[in-house]
């Protein structure tokens, strides 16, 4: 039960990752330092250490996390790593021994946006940067831009609905520091230090020793169908008028999302029942959240 609680909130979490549309596309960005080492803190529900190792501004990325999360009496050891290149996503659980890999979004987003006519891709630029502020505030959430600082750095201040505030480096998608609360758990993760001086050792991005990362074809397809099925919506000229009208889980793939969180679910060994209980939570927890962004009555 505690692992599906964990799952719960991974979850939930998961909801809000979305493409960081601004005035450029993702794929064009970059950080502002071309090689990074970033060390965290997280305490809370789970408490231990991370660190964030970029190069060429952002296109390789690893993270490597060592820490244990206690729930209802019980402690958990999580240690994994996380290595991102311009092709694959790389996962690694170095205490079960599994390893996985997807397909990058930001390749499938760039493959399907480069099939657009010159007039879809201006439709779909205006509908994405309208559809991120849309979304934030399906939940009752706002983005104050460089409202904050974080070790120096100008950050961008992300609120949605209550369960979570986030500082991340000014325009792009990298947290200096989250704060979580979702069904009374809690979880801060800070960032201590921002080295971009020291080279980076090329074992932070060496997959771990002993463990492959297997793809899974079943969620490569549920992905690459809900990324194609966004684009097209976005191309037309009222694209994120109908994904906003198709609410909140709609904004975030429909059907395809809750394929991808099945898939999760039954990973975790969990049967029909169980699912079907954890999906009843989550759209109460995402209906609490909406309902925040009410105004109160009068």
């Amino acid at each position: 039960m505690d692992k599906k609680w964990l799952l719960l909130v991974s979850m939930i979490l998961l909801l809000f990752a979305c493409p960081a549309w601004s005035e450029e596309l993702p794929w064009e960005k970059k950080l502002p330092f071309k090689e990074a080492t970033i060390h965290y803190e997280l305490t809370g529900m789970e408490q231990g250490k991370e660190t964030l190792y970029i190069r060429d501004y952002g296109k390789h990325q690893a993270k490597h996390r060592q820490a244990t999360s206690t729930i209802m009496g019980t402690t958990q050891k999580n240690q994994t790593v996380q290595i991102t290149d311009p092709d694959w996503l790389y996962t690694y659980d170095l205490v079960e021994k599994t390893g996985g890999k997807t397909t990058n979004p930001n390749k499938l987003y760039m493959a399907e946006y480069t099939k657009l006519t010159g007039e879809e891709k201006k439709n779909f630029e205006k509908n994405a940067k309208e559809l991120g502020t849309g979304m934030i505030g399906q939940f009752g959430g706002s983005v104050k831009q460089k409202g904050g600082k974080v070790l120096g750095y100008d950050c961008d201040i992300v609120t949605v609905g209550g369960i979570s505030t986030v500082y991340a480096l000014h325009d792009t998608g990298i947290p200096l520091r989250a704060e979580a609360s979702v069904m009374g758990m809690n979880n801060v993760t800070s960032a201590t230090k921002i080295d971009t001086s020291t080279a980076i050792p090329d074992s932070a991005f060496a997959p771990p020793a002993g463990i492959n990362a297997v793809l899974d074809q079943n969620m490569e397809e549920m992905m690459t169908s809900m990324i194609k099925d966004t684009v097209d919506t976005l191309k037309k000229p009222d694209g994120a008028k109908q994904m906003q009208q198709a609410g909140p889980m709609g904004m975030m793939g429909g059907a395809g999302m809750q394929k991808m969180m099945q898939k999760e679910m039954q990973a975790e060994g969990m049967d029909p029942q169980e699912q079907q209980e954890m999906m009843r939570q989550m759209n109460e927890a995402m209906q609490q959240m909406q309902k925040m962004k009410q105004p109160p009555s009068k």
